[in-house]
């Protein structure tokens, strides 16, 4: 019995030793493929952080299945992926990066303990990709929940929560929600300005750009030049006085001093604009191109038709010659061109008809039927077509556009109520006088909450909603919004 007993004990210790000896295999074979892996990733983080991004990408795809495998449920998936979805987005490559910083939201969902940091840094460069394709409505959605993270930690870093605030701030702006925007653009100043990192100052100088756009929207120019002053001095300190970034902020100070009458002032920062925008740039068919886009602007806005007129029809051959045929930046050109001949007298309006549509036709096909240059397109369309007292068309094109940009910008944005403006106008022509009232009452209480009670566009909209009451023959209704029109403009001359 007593040998039986040993045999078993001695079987068991045998097993017991076998066991050991694999689990210790096992762990030698893990700790190796740890090591490895380790290496991999480090060799990939200092690609990444050098600014190889091709060689970033491959050391990162190779690694993902491994990480995949070792760390399933850890921040280390996510980092790899954050990564590896933002070297994308600076290569261009939106459609590669989309769905890796989805999975990689994904993964920081479920990690315990929640990694903030890494969460919001992927939500901004997810909205970044959403903001350069012009779908606000996404754009919004990231960048607010990368604020909300930034508020869930109130002695992190500044730097992200600054950019965070600058990119939201901005879309608010796009999105015609000023008084929104400022309070953003200035919470991203207030963050970034103590940072002197290059990549700081240069946000902080975008941050006063902006808001001088949003002080110039609301026709507070005072405010908006000082603003542009002080992205200016920023950036000749950071990148000289040649930069692509400076230009486009003498750009907008000229057009402060252009608003407020001063034209001398305002040629001179067109003409140091122009200079700049000769520089070469590395795609120099394409800098060519937008140089002769943005010098048409300037001419336009100095009063010189005949001169814009001609740089846009350089820039779209440019396009046609250089571009794919549904190039954006093609629409963009025919847009410019179709601006000038609907808006100036002395061009033949009927010739900006067809510019509208040809940009229709390339943005449907280029960035889709929903998407926010579509809508505006439409909306353009619906106002050349109530130009030439074509009410059916000018209702119809407004009322495609309406839901896009509702979507896209938001129910209470500046280009919801430019499109409502013009649905009203044609409904009005219609004598559908009821749903006419509807579409230019909302256009008004757009306006109100989003501009100074005093803007031009607010006498617009108070004065094409008392038109609907005299066709009515409704005079009770129509003076007292006639009388707010007279005081506005009483104040501020231009319409």
């Amino acid at each position: 019995m007593r040998r039986w007993v040993l045999a078993a004990i001695l079987a068991a210790t045998a097993a017991w030793g076998a066991w050991t000896l694999v689990q210790r295999r096992r762990e030698a074979i893990r700790q190796n493929r740890e090591i490895a892996w380790m290496a991999a990733y480090q060799g990939a983080t200092r690609a990444f952080y050098g600014a190889d991004y091709p060689v970033a990408e491959k050391l990162l795809t190779d690694v993902l299945p491994e990480t995949e495998t070792l760390h399933p449920r850890d921040r280390s998936l996510a980092d790899v992926l954050t990564m590896l979805g933002t070297s994308y987005s600076l290569e261009h490559k939106s459609q590669q990066a989309e769905p890796i910083l989805k999975q990689a939201l994904e993964v920081y969902e479920r990690i315990s303990p929640p990694d903030l940091l890494g969460e919001e840094r992927t939500e901004i460069t997810l909205g970044g990709i959403y903001e350069d394709r012009e779908d606000y409505a996404a754009a919004d959605q990231h960048f607010s929940k990368a604020l909300s993270l930034s508020d869930q930690m109130p002695n992190g870093p500044t730097y992200e929560r600054g950019n965070t605030l600058l990119h939201l701030g901005f879309v608010r702006m796009v999105q015609g929600r000023y008084p929104e925007a400022e309070q953003l653009l200035n919470g991203s100043v207030e963050a970034l300005a103590p940072d002197s990192s290059a990549w700081a100052q240069r946000d902080l100088a975008n941050a006063f750009y902006r808001l001088g756009g949003v002080y110039d929207a609301q026709d507070r120019y005072s405010e908006a030049e000082q603003q542009y002053l002080k992205a200016m001095q920023v950036q000749e300190k950071l990148s000289g006085p040649s930069s692509p970034e400076l230009r486009g902020t003498l750009q907008g100070l000229a057009q402060v001093y252009q608003d407020e009458g001063d034209s001398a002032k305002a040629a001179a920062l067109v003409n140091r604009a122009e200079k700049i925008a000769l520089v070469p740039s590395a795609n120099e068919a394409s800098s060519h191109a937008n140089s002769l886009l943005d010098r048409g602007a300037a001419a336009q806005n100095q009063g010189r038709y005949a001169e814009a007129e001609s740089l846009y029809k350089q820039a779209i051959e440019f396009y046609k010659k250089d571009g794919e045929p549904e190039d954006p930046d093609l629409a963009r050109a025919l847009v410019y061109l179709g601006y000038l001949y609907r808006d100036q007298s002395q061009f033949d309006i009927s010739k900006a008809g067809p510019l509208f549509q040809r940009a229709l036709a390339i943005r449907e096909k280029a960035l889709g039927p929903e998407h926010a240059s579509t809508a505006d397109t439409l909306s353009d369309l619906s106002l050349v077509e109530f130009y030439e007292h074509n009410a059916g068309e000018a209702e119809r094109f407004a009322e495609r556009a309406l839901p896009i940009q509702e979507k896209a910008y938001g129910t209470d944005s500046l280009p919801v109520s430019t499109t409502l403006n013009r649905l009203g106008l044609a409904e009005r022509d219609l004598k559908k006088f009821a749903q006419a009232e509807v579409s230019l009452k909302r256009a008004l209480a757009i306006r109100e909450k989003n501009l100074p009670s005093d803007h031009p566009w607010i006498a617009t909209s108070l004065d094409n909603l008392a038109s609907v009451y005299l066709a009515e023959g409704n005079m009770g209704k129509a003076v007292p919004l006639m009388k707010r029109v007279q005081a506005i403009r009483a104040h501020s001359p231009a319409d």
